[in-house]
């Protein structure tokens, strides 16, 4: 199988650019049990199979924290970015702009949309998030699954990305699910 990539989404108008990071040490034991990572400095924590990879970037002038997990047919990540938000953004803006950067992200992977739903993070964020599914091409077939979550000026985004069978198994839910900002 050849070495998958991570989208991680960069909320900007005009959505995701060049965000494919090659991940290496391909050969990790898949169903690895699932470890809770906590960042305090980015206020989350979720489970990963291992401890997450730190990478940063800075995209278009943000900076983005990827942590992430590959495993032989996927990858688990979280994207962390402060966005400039303009004084006055509205409710619409926002949408607008969640809905951007899930397009970018389904560009970024040559991908489809199969799927997307507004999501609540925890059911206590003013602003809902975008759960969505897409089909990938490349680096190999298979499916990504993601959640976005604007907090303030901090998205958060929660994505996998693998084979149909890596995608949708019950461990891949358990990240998705696992996600939590923390005070």
């Amino acid at each position: 199988m050849p070495r998958l990539a991570l989208c991680l989404l960069v909320l900007l108008p005009v959505g995701c650019k060049q965000m494919l990071e090659q991940i290496q040490n391909q050969n990790q034991n898949q169903n690895q049990p699932m470890e809770e990572f906590t960042s305090t400095e980015w206020k989350f924590k979720a489970k990963f199979p291992g401890k997450p990879k730190q990478n940063e970037q800075a995209v278009m002038g943000v900076k983005v924290l990827m942590f992430s997990v590959e495993q032989k047919d996927g990858v688990y990540g979280v994207g962390v970015s402060d966005m400039p938000m303009p004084a006055g953004i509205t409710a619409g803006n926002k949408e607008g702009l969640l809905d951007a950067a899930r397009d970018g992200a389904i560009r970024n992977i040559n991908g489809k949309q199969k799927s997307s739903i507004p999501i609540f993070l925890d059911g206590k964020y003013q602003w809902p998030g975008r759960e969505f599914t897409a089909t990938i091409t490349q680096p190999t077939q298979g499916q990504a699954r993601a959640r976005i979550y604007l907090v303030g000026k901090r998205l958060y985004q929660v994505v996998v990305m693998g084979t149909d069978s890596f995608a949708t198994s019950a461990q891949v839910t358990e990240f998705l699910d696992s996600f939590h900002v923390i005070e």
